[in-house]
């Protein structure tokens, strides 16, 4: 309404001309402390669609989000019943023939509530996102959700990022991102640099005892397509990568063995399929470049063998499992179009290599956190062990 319409309205109502709230019950016009014009009716009443009333934290957040949606090109009503009155949306948006609810809950609710309130929804084929605050963190997890953060004037939303976790988004900016599917739930990457293990041990074999490199790949430093940029990690669990018939390090040894040859280490040793009596069957191992010798898992990843970590810096064509690439985040073409929703599952080995395996990342890059793999003559100054 206009300042004139408004001032009209409340002229009538003061006159004895009925106002009905969308819940049933008769209501009355005011202004918040705040400025903001709004319908209220006796916090006695009979309803169980307004308990308590609507404190202005809530008004405000209504009239931003009704407004975000205009500027976003949507359709938006605030206080929108359903025709049986079994859900009245706080701001309902509508653009073509789709439908969404946005709820806004300031106040402490259960998770059953949340789910119950979310199924009445549903229940009539409407989407419904729910703007919480801090205080229904945890219980809002159960129904599609974002946090409110922010003072009144400048209130934000939290928003998923690829690596860095949520990130309090202004909540005019979070609004047109949420409503223009501009968050996505799969990253498309490109690998731009890399971790390696290594180990430096002298060959098991009796009668060889040449100093030899072991190595195995660990994180992905990744830009997505939509320009984001972070690392992504693997945690292995003991013996995850023991007696594999297959193993990520194939696919890359190409072009890893010329590098680990080039740098102060020992010759690197390469892989090949060798029965372990000592195991009892056959697998991929690390070998000796002098005598071919298998070097063995378990004694490879024995306390006694001290690892080094060294990040190599290029691009890495790299098989990466479905399930590691979910990562939901904001997703805004910057020229090269947006992430491919539907990345297909690997053949064969992929990363993270093994089963036994969590992932997780981090906007930490290796480029800025590891030591290059050294140089000969340079020496090896700054080596982190792996964490």
């Amino acid at each position: 309404m206009t300042d004139e319409e408004w001032e009209d309205l409340r002229r009538r109502c003061k006159a004895g001309e009925p106002l009905t709230m969308s819940c049933g019950q008769p209501g009355k016009p005011r202004v918040s402390k705040n400025g903001l014009k709004h319908f209220y009716h006796h916090a006695k009443a009979n309803c169980s669609l307004h308990p308590g009333g609507e404190s202005a934290d809530h008004l405000e957040m209504k009239s931003l989000v009704a407004a975000a949606a205009r500027e976003a090109g949507w359709d938006a009503i605030i206080e929108q019943p359903a025709h049986d009155r079994s859900w009245i949306a706080d701001v309902m948006v509508s653009k073509g023939g789709e439908k969404r609810a946005l709820e806004i809950q300031f106040s402490r609710q259960d998770a059953d509530e949340f789910r119950r309130r979310q199924q009445r929804y549903e229940a009539d084929g409407v989407q419904c996102l729910w703007l919480a605050a801090e205080v229904n963190r945890e219980a809002a997890e159960v129904v599609p959700s974002v946090m409110i953060g922010g003072a009144p004037g400048a209130r934000t939303l939290t928003l998923p990022d690829a690596f860095s976790g949520p990130v309090a988004t202004d909540a005019v900016e979070a609004i047109h991102l949420l409503l223009n599917d501009r968050i996505k739930l799969f990253i498309e990457p490109v690998v731009r640099a890399y971790s390696l293990d290594t180990a430096m041990l002298k060959c098991w074999r009796e009668g060889c005892n040449r100093w030899i490199t072991a190595w195995r790949l660990e994180d992905l430093q990744l830009e997505t397509r939509c320009g984001r940029t972070g690392t992504l990690l693997a945690r292995h669990y003991y013996e995850a990568r023991i007696h594999l018939t297959d193993r990520i390090e194939r696919i890359i040894a190409d072009r890893v063995m010329p590098l680990l040859g080039q740098a102060d280490l020992p010759a690197p040793m390469y892989l090949a399929t060798r029965f372990s009596k000592a195991a009892g069957c056959s697998y991929l191992a690390l070998c000796c470049p002098f005598c071919n010798y298998i070097q063995g898992d378990i004694p490879l990843n024995h306390h006694s063998v001290t690892w080094r970590r060294y990040v190599v810096e290029g691009w890495l064509p790299l098989p990466i499992k479905r399930n590691v690439l979910g990562r939901e985040h904001q997703c805004i073409d910057i020229g090269r179009g947006q992430c491919s929703q539907n990345p297909p599952e690997p053949e064969g080995p992929a990363f993270p290599d093994s089963e036994l395996v969590t992932s997780g990342a981090t906007s930490d890059l290796l480029t800025s956190e590891l030591p290059p793999l050294p140089k000969r003559g340079v020496g090896r100054q700054g080596l982190r062990k792996p964490s």
